[in-house]
């Protein structure tokens, strides 16, 4: 993959994670308590996300797209609207959908560095890697939380 490529392959990953990190930042509003706990770990979880992206991004040269921030504001509104529009299985299955898309969207991108025989870009895989598993338990946390409301 070449460097054009992986830089805007990055940005895009990093304005989705700030996106989910916007989703998680209202955890205080849940009354249930199972619920505030994960969605603050699923907080960190994503921050750190954000943390290991921009650091690739800027240790290949390059610098996060201005559009990156534009993430965080959707999904605070997507969060906001979805805690007061819907109930809370409604949200657990979004959120659980959208997790679900994130790991997706990790997989194939793992898969295209992976393919690639550069140093760096297996190196990148990695990380993207633990994000990806990251991304699946969080969406399995959602669904099984769902089943048992």
């Amino acid at each position: 993959m070449d460097d054009e490529k992986l830089n805007k392959e990055l940005n895009k990953i990093l304005t989705l994670e700030h996106g989910h990190l916007g989703m998680y930042k209202n955890y205080i509003e849940h009354e249930d308590k199972e619920i505030r706990r994960a969605f603050r770990r699923f907080m960190e979880v994503e921050e750190e996300h954000i943390g290991k992206i921009n650091s690739i991004i800027r240790n290949l040269g390059g610098k996060p797209s201005p559009t990156v921030d534009g993430g965080d504001i959707i999904g605070k509104f997507f969060g906001v609207t979805m805690n007061t529009v819907s109930d809370t299985k409604e949200i657990l299955k979004i959120y659980s959908f959208i997790e679900k898309k994130s790991h997706e969207g990790y997989a194939k991108f793992v898969s295209q560095l992976e393919q690639d025989t550069q140093e760096r870009n297996q190196f990148i895989a990695e990380i993207a890697a633990a994000n990806m598993l990251e991304a699946h338990l969080m969406q399995l946390w959602l669904e099984n939380k769902m089943q048992a409301l």
